[in-house]
């Protein structure tokens, strides 16, 4: 069993953060905008909401680098697949599991618009959770070495799988 290091995140998470930061520092930047007094300048009320608005950004920035796509160590086996979180992050509670492949309902190759490259998004029945992995920046053959394995299991244990709409109409290219 080689472990393969990743990245790892869950939809949820990403969409929770992506509307849910936004949100609150929005309704913060209202509520002290309008405990402001009104005797303040046009100016100073340019600059703050300029500086909440740059906060914001890179505060979403940072949460999305560091804290919903994050690295994480892969096993397949005969027996399952496993991972573990690298490190620590405010937005994950489970930091480590295993399942076995009865669990898994599903394996989804996806294309990554923002990356340019494929992921795969795993479901699992219990917990009922969707994990994505794709692969870190320089490590692409570990991660193809990893979808490789990860295909071979799915086809070993009949896994329901779906390819991209993409690769399903490209006639240079035939799955089975």
């Amino acid at each position: 069993m080689y472990p393969y290091k990743l990245k790892y995140h869950k939809n949820s998470v990403l969409l929770i953060a992506m509307v849910g930061i936004p949100v609150l520092f929005i309704s913060l930047m209202l509520y002290c905008l309008f405990s402001l007094p009104s005797s303040l300048s046009e100016t100073s009320t340019l600059i703050f909401v300029s500086l909440s608005i740059i906060l914001m950004a890179l505060f979403l920035l940072w949460i999305t680098k560091t804290q919903i796509f994050v690295q994480s160590k892969v096993s397949i086996s005969e027996k399952g697949i496993s991972f573990k979180l690298k490190s620590t992050s405010l937005l994950y509670r489970r930091t480590e599991f295993f399942s076995d492949w009865e669990n898994v309902t599903s394996v989804i190759e996806m294309f990554d618009n923002h990356n340019g490259g494929y992921f795969y998004q795993i479901t699992f029945k219990n917990p009922a959770f969707v994990a994505n992995f794709s692969a870190l920046k320089n490590h692409e053959i570990e991660a193809d070495r990893f979808f490789s394995e990860l295909i071979h299991y799915q086809e070993s244990y009949n896994i329901a799988h779906q390819l991209p709409l993409s690769r399903k109409l490209s006639p240079s290219k035939s799955f089975s």
